[in-house]
């Protein structure tokens, strides 16, 4: 999986980052546990996908760059509005992904950047 440099996490999903993402990439689901990725089409920003979403073969493939992760539905959504106020603070817009992408190839090649938690 494509995994943001500077992974966005909700106060719980904090506290076991290592053993989540371990199971996401080993293809186990954590329960209550969402992936916030870039969105698959052109038009939206950001989705929300629940990690068992991952069991179905055809979905693993087809996940773009996860920026954030959250344990429960509560804290997936408060993530998206911490990454639009971190995107609207550092650019004065609010063209998420574009900022995602535009900073993750600045980690990519050894910039320093800032804005994810």
């Amino acid at each position: 999986m494509n995994w943001y440099p500077q992974l966005y996490l909700g106060e719980k999903a904090a506290k076991k980052k290592e053993a989540l993402i371990q199971k996401i990439e080993s293809g186990k689901t954590p329960p209550d546990t969402y992936l916030l990725t870039l969105a698959s089409g052109p038009s939206n920003q950001l989705e929300i996908v629940p990690a068992w979403n991952l069991r179905f073969w055809y979905s693993r493939g087809s996940i773009p760059m996860v920026v954030g992760l959250g344990c429960g539905r509560r804290e997936a959504f408060a993530l998206v509005q911490k990454i639009t106020e971190d995107v609207y603070r550092q650019t004065g817009g609010v063209m998420i992904r574009a900022y995602l992408e535009q900073e993750a190839q600045r980690a990519d090649s050894g910039g320093n950047s800032g804005g994810a938690l």
